[in-house]
């Protein structure tokens, strides 16, 4: 029953199922009975929405060890293109070893 507790969005669906099959073969049933258990799978949905909405801002949760690292991060990208903007930048002949080494998609297909 843990399981259902922890993903409450898996056991509403179920019950519908089953409850749909009762129904089917036990028609003798009444219909304030069945009623009953649709109104009582409409708060269980409402409940599992709430749950996986919960589940949702915790994972999007910001913890403030994770935004210092991110403004690290942001600093050492921030240095390191500082770094190579005073590099010249290279030369024809240089960028022409890149195009001339991919030669298999040149000739694919012909």
């Amino acid at each position: 029953m843990d399981y259902f507790k922890d993903n409450p969005a898996k056991a509403v669906p179920i019950a519908g199922a089953v409850l749909a099959l009762i129904a089917t073969y036990f028609p003798g049933i009444p219909q304030e009975a069945i009623l009953a258990v649709v109104a009582a799978l409409v708060g269980g949905g409402i409940y599992a929405q709430k749950q996986e909405d919960a589940k949702t801002v915790e994972a999007y949760a910001v913890v403030p060890g994770e935004v210092e690292g991110i403004e690290r991060q942001n600093q050492l990208l921030t240095a390191i293109l500082e770094a190579e903007k005073d590099k010249p930048m290279p030369a024809d002949s240089e960028t022409k070893a890149f195009a001339s080494t991919d030669q298999h998609a040149v000739t694919w297909g012909q």
